[in-house]
């Protein structure tokens, strides 16, 4: 897990050397354990070493990718630079240090992720002649796009997201994991085709000016929507989707992007529910089991509920003579806290449980550095929560750490799955059967009949200046009409949103957070292919995922129905401090009505607090963001 960065230049118009070393510094948090460079010409590649390079990498000869030469002394006569930011997990030795080469000097790769399967894959590359002077998943990334090619992407289970020059080709590659787990930005201008990990490097190394797109700006603001489209919120950054790759020509100068991978659409013919139960538990445990090769000590969040439990619980069965480290954000006397529940699962497991519990002040106080980091404005405080966890984590000495995302997408976990079900199949049974998960069902499943036929939206325009109040209804996301539609659409939508989220808090501590649900494509695929009807079953969420994983975890975990998520006290957090909110809204956010906010803030909190969330960060990220 690190940082990575690179500059394709077009026409000697810019610094490479003083704009590649300023976007490596700006996610030095990535990869806290080293820094690296690689410059190329037609005719050269030179590795380079900066301050902040390890020194045994300065000093070794053992492999062509250790660098001699230092940044400072290079000159102007190259026309690619490649950066990478280390953060060490698989492999600690000098060997992991990149940019990364073959052992021939053809191919250069710059790589961020884990590709969890590397093992069994260095074991077909050996057999195929392959040979291996590293331990690394890195260098089996590059050995197999030597004999597969774009097709390399096929083999590859887990999260990664990286670019190889192939100077054979005379081009580059880049791609990105399945579901998004790990970011990729590029920007393409007249001067310059640039990527990176994460937006800031753009704007700190001056390669695009900081400017926001209105049109995604307003979809922000109403809607709760970021990065659903190529492009963000930054005017001139792009994102390269997940599940794409990009192929860039370095003689035209131009790039085409494809798709290399889409969920199954077929069903399984399967003869029982217990077979299907019996291969969910043989694909989680497989999937975690992956996710749990590190060379360092592995942690794990945990709120409490189902997804993280049985993580914390079927690591414990992997591993019986470890003792995992276990965190928890609690919110004490607070009716969402689930202390008590995070608590049952550490002492079933046997766990060294940590807990923080994070305030209104430290909210405030800290709400610079989160917008920051995230690199986004955020939708909700939960947001918070998760960053304070995975600073937690840090202060406790861990850099890898397992989270439940992914389980509700694969398994019907939200209460908007429910109801794609009844569409799908319609019966009073199934839905009396959903009351202790969902109260007045009945209820909220014809409002959202009601706003699927007739397109009801939320007015926001009041809020608006009155130039801007055309941007003040948000769109109403009709409910597909099947729970595997439903399924995919969060799949291949919201959860990229999550992730994203994912990982900035767990990055901005230098720590690699792994997502067995969302990214193990084993189990992806087989959920995907099992009718939508069998994951929520006598009115019980993620019915599969419990009866698969019931002997793990403490039956008050098993038997739970409500579901509540990374939640915080907003209400008694933002109204004491209105007027410091308004005035920052105020400042930075021109275009809205703040005599109205201000009267209105109250009944906001009460009924559309993440309104009020959203515009506060905002304003606090446009104001961070100005000054970089």
């Amino acid at each position: 897990m690190c940082g990575i960065a690179g500059v394709i230049s077009k026409n000697n118009s810019l610094s490479l050397k003083d704009t590649v070393f300023a976007m490596s510094q700006a996610i030095k948090h990535r990869g806290p354990d080293g820094e690296g460079f690689a410059f190329f010409s037609n005719t050269k590649s030179i590795p380079v070493f900066s301050n902040e390079t390890p020194q045994i990498n300065k000093e070794s000869h053992s492999f062509l990718f250790n660098p001699n030469t230092s940044i400072q002394n290079i000159e102007s006569n190259y026309e690619i630079a490649f950066a990478h930011r280390r953060l060490s997990i698989i492999d600690l030795s000098e060997s992991g240090h990149q940019p990364m080469c073959d052992t021939q000097g053809d191919y250069w790769i710059t790589f961020n992720g884990e590709v969890y399967n590397y093992i069994e894959l260095r074991e077909e590359l050996k057999n195929k002649g392959h040979v291996f002077v590293t331990q690394t998943d890195t260098e089996v990334v590059l050995e197999a796009y030597k004999e597969w090619g774009v097709e390399c992407l096929q083999k590859f289970n887990g999260m990664f997201a990286f670019t190889l020059l192939d100077k054979k080709n005379n081009q580059v590659f880049c791609a990105r994991d399945r579901v998004g787990v790990k970011p990729f930005y590029y920007s393409n201008t007249n001067k310059a085709f640039a990527f990176a990990s994460e937006y800031k490097a753009f704007i700190k190394s001056k390669l695009i000016p900081f400017e926001i797109n209105e049109t995604q700006q307003f979809d922000f603001i109403v809607n709760g929507n970021l990065e659903t489209t190529e492009q963000s919120l930054f005017k001139g950054i792009n994102e390269l989707k997940p599940s794409h790759y990009l192929v860039y020509n370095l003689r035209t100068h131009t790039f085409q992007v494809s798709n290399y991978y889409s969920l199954p659409k077929q069903t399984l013919n399967i003869k029982s529910e217990l077979e299907i139960i019996q291969t969910i538990e043989e694909k989680l445990l497989n999937a975690i089991n992956l996710r749990l090769r590190s060379d360092v000590e592995v942690g794990s969040c945990l709120s409490g509920g189902l997804d993280s439990s049985i993580i914390a619980g079927v690591s414990k069965h992997l591993q019986p003579n470890k003792q995992m480290k276990l965190f928890t954000a609690v919110f004490l006397n607070e009716l969402f806290d689930e202390t008590n529940y995070a608590k049952q699962v550490s002492d079933f497991v046997g766990g060294n449980w940590k807990t923080v519990s994070p305030t209104a002040d430290d909210f405030f106080k800290d709400i610079d550095e989160l917008n920051y980091y995230q690199d986004l404005p955020v939708w909700s405080t939960s947001t918070y929560s998760q960053h304070r966890v995975m600073k937690l984590a840090s202060e406790n000495n861990i850099k890898v750490v397992l989270d439940g995302q992914g389980a509700d997408e694969l398994f019907g976990g939200y209460s908007h799955h429910y109801m794609a079900l009844w569409k799908e199949q319609f019966s009073f049974k199934n839905i009396n059967d959903s009351k202790q998960t969902i109260p007045n069902a009945h209820k909220l499943f014809a409002k959202q009949l009601v706003k699927d036929a007739f397109g009801l939206s939320i007015d926001y325009s009041s809020y608006f200046n009155s130039d801007k109040k055309q941007f003040g209804k948000s769109k109403n996301e009709k409910l597909k009409s099947t729970l595997n539609a439903q399924l995919a659409a969060d799949y291949q939508g919201r959860l990229k949103s999550y992730l994203k989220c994912e990982d900035r808090c767990s990055m901005a501590f230098g720590i690699e957070s792994r997502v067995p649900f969302a990214d193990d494509v084993e189990l992806v695929d087989y959920l995907f292919s099992i009718k939508g009807s069998e994951k929520i079953q006598k009115g019980i969420s993620k019915y599969l995922l419990r009866e698969a994983s019931k002997k793990y975890i403490p039956n008050t975990i098993y038997t739970r129905r409500d579901k509540i998520g990374f939640e915080t006290p907003v209400q008694k957090w933002f109204l004491p401090h209105k007027k410091q909110m308004i005035n920052e809204i105020s400042s930075q956010l021109n275009f809205l009505n703040t005599d109205y906010l201000a009267s209105n803030f109250e009944n906001l909190l009460i009924n559309k607090p993440n309104f009020i969330v959203r515009l506060y960060s905002l304003a606090i990220w446009k104001k961070v963001y100005s000054d970089l």
